[in-house]
């Protein structure tokens, strides 16, 4: 089994979301799957120009020369597609989502339709789970809603959302202590999903840990 992350947040591995996406895959590395990550930001990745020719002059392959290549070979070749992202304006990043729209090629020109709901038909068939990891600076669920409509598309296996994010990269001991705490839980997460395909619900439950108080957390912003 193979997994293969992309990280969309600017500041790469050392980020809070990359440390979230570190953990998760030394879970899976430790059940005997395969493991990668890419940071999105270390690529030249052109704007999709929405001119179809993957679709009807080259099929599945885009006439922009860049460096997505080896990315969508990467993406193909996973079992396990995990998407990660901190919030930013209470979406994905911009390195992530022209990422996703740069995946276009892998589309065909034709209509599916699910319960009134349409979408383009794979070009291919293919069998890849998904898993979305973000994280928000601020406290509460709140600022998820919007990422989370957007990863919905792809109907993950598996969410992961972490609000009070600045604690994850903060170098407090005591903070660095709850973190360690926190981020076990996102490695028993990728470890479960490796080893029996799917996490079990107290391990989810985990995932949503309180790291601080709201009060404590505001005070640790200084805002």
């Amino acid at each position: 089994m193979k997994f293969v992350a992309f990280n969309g947040s600017p500041a790469g591995k050392n980020s809070a979301t990359g440390r979230m996406i570190t953990a998760f895959l030394a879970g899976a590395a430790r059940a005997g799957a395969q493991t990668e990550q890419y940071q999105l930001g270390d690529y030249v990745i052109k704007q999709c120009q929405g001119c179809f020719g993957c679709w009807f002059h080259t099929p599945g392959k885009c006439r922009i020369k860049d460096e997505m290549e080896p990315l969508l070979t990467a993406y193909l070749s996973a079992d396990i597609v995990c998407f990660g992202s901190p919030v930013y304006s209470w979406n994905m990043t911009a390195l992530l989502k022209n990422f996703v729209d740069r995946l276009i090629p892998l589309k065909s020109p034709l209509l599916t339709e699910r319960a009134g709901h349409f979408d383009m038909a794979d070009g291919e068939k293919r069998q890849q789970q998904y898993v979305a990891i973000a994280n928000c600076g601020f406290p509460g669920e709140n600022n998820f809603s919007i990422i989370q409509a957007a990863f919905s598309c792809c109907n993950p296996t598996l969410e992961i959302y972490r609000n009070c994010g600045k604690l994850l990269t903060s170098k407090q001991p005591a903070v660095q202590d709850i973190v360690a705490n926190y981020l076990s839980q996102v490695e028993q997460a990728g470890y479960e999903m490796a080893a029996k395909g799917y996490v079990s619900e107290t391990t989810k439950k985990q995932l949503t840990m309180e790291l601080m108080p709201i009060a404590e957390y505001i005070q640790f912003l200084g805002m």
